[in-house]
């Protein structure tokens, strides 16, 4: 009977090391499984906490064939948001139910524009210095940093300091994106409640077909707030500081033009979390973007995509040049297409010839 006793308690404790073991994997893997990333588009200078970051010149033409990681070599669930502030990481999003709790499956970097920031008590949320910045050169610091950090993120979302997200159901709005972004998988993702109602008028218009139930396709998207798949990010940034004196709009109008030809019908709009900006602060903006301008930005972009796409690359191309005020955005063809299907294959030019 002792004996019988010893074996069954012996068994038990097999079982719920198996248990425990098993239930660890995921985190294991999430932490552990990662690639190396060698990034094109140069050193972010000190990536270290409170440390300073060179602003130096970026490699327009990174290539993403230096992303070795793939969602069948190891599961990538971890997001990485990228934001600039002025010293500190703003209180809102030190709350736990925010950006306060890495545990959630995310990490943070800011880069501060003004101060360095002192704070060291979230091991999650990693801080550059970087004073001579605009918001185009300093999106590339912190593209540069994130490329160059030894883990492979799923998402990597861009953020301004000011934004505060809402859930039309009242549900935790970051945890909920953060959960359709891993379910869903869309190249490009936004949240922006006014693009999302000109995108259903266009829909209503012109008898488009229906929409998907978290999500809607879109040609335009605010910077405020933008999601890029591991696979697309090196295809769209870093950021094109060439226009950054005139308007500082300018940069995020060459990724929403290079988004559109590249990754046409993979742009995603949440239709349930909403993002606002509370603050405007002074900077150079101006939407009269000239044909110049529009012509720089989409110069080469057919020859990104696979050879047999390349002439419907170009006809979008055409599209920008020939409409090139921002309004082509909200009456481009690309929003009839049907809503983006979740983790469909993220390459260059899927949907070119849709």
């Amino acid at each position: 009977m002792a004996k019988l006793t010893k074996f069954v308690a012996l068994s038990l404790t097999v079982a719920l090391f198996i248990f425990i073991l098993y239930a660890a994997l995921p985190f294991i893997y999430n932490v552990f499984g990662t690639r190396n990333i060698t990034s094109n588009a140069g050193n972010a200078g000190a990536i270290s906490n409170n440390g300073d970051a060179s602003s130096g010149s970026v490699n327009a033409t990174s290539n993403s064939s230096n992303i070795h990681s793939s969602e069948e070599e190891f599961p990538l669930s971890s997001i990485l948001y990228l934001m600039q502030a002025e010293q500190c990481l703003p209180s809102y999003y030190q709350s736990s139910d925010v950006l306060g709790n890495g545990n959630f499956g995310f990490e943070v970097i800011v880069l501060s524009y003004k101060e360095a920031c002192p704070d060291s008590s979230m091991p999650h949320v990693q801080y550059l210095l970087d004073k001579s910045t605009t918001w185009t050169t300093g999106r590339n610091l912190l593209f540069e940093a994130a490329m160059n950090r030894s883990k492979t993120y799923l998402y990597y979302v861009f953020m301004d300091d000011d934004i505060y997200l809402e859930d039309t159901n009242h549900a935790n709005p970051w945890r909920k994106y953060e959960s359709f972004l891993r379910t869903f998988q869309p190249a490009i993702s936004c949240v922006d409640p006014e693009m999302a109602q000109k995108v259903r008028s266009f829909h209503v218009d012109h008898h488009c077909s229906g929409e998907g139930n978290s999500s809607i396709g879109t040609v335009w998207f605010d910077a405020i707030f933008d999601a890029f798949h591991y696979k697309a990010i090196r295809h769209i940034l870093p950021y094109d500081p060439t226009f950054d004196q005139q308007t500082w709009w300018a940069s995020q109008m060459s990724v929403i033009i290079r988004s559109e030809v590249l990754f046409r019908g993979q742009i995603a709009i949440h239709t349930e979390v909403h993002g606002d900006n509370k603050n405007h602060r002074p900077y150079p903006r101006d939407f009269n973007f000239t044909p110049q301008m529009i012509h720089h930005m989409t110069e080469g972009l057919d020859r990104v995509v696979p050879a047999d796409r390349a002439e419907c690359a170009n006809a979008i191309i055409q599209q920008w040049r020939t409409t090139y005020h921002w309004t082509h955005g909200t009456n481009s063809p690309t929003l009839c297409l049907p809503p983006p299907s979740p983790r469909d294959e993220i390459a260059p030019g899927r949907y070119a010839c849709y």
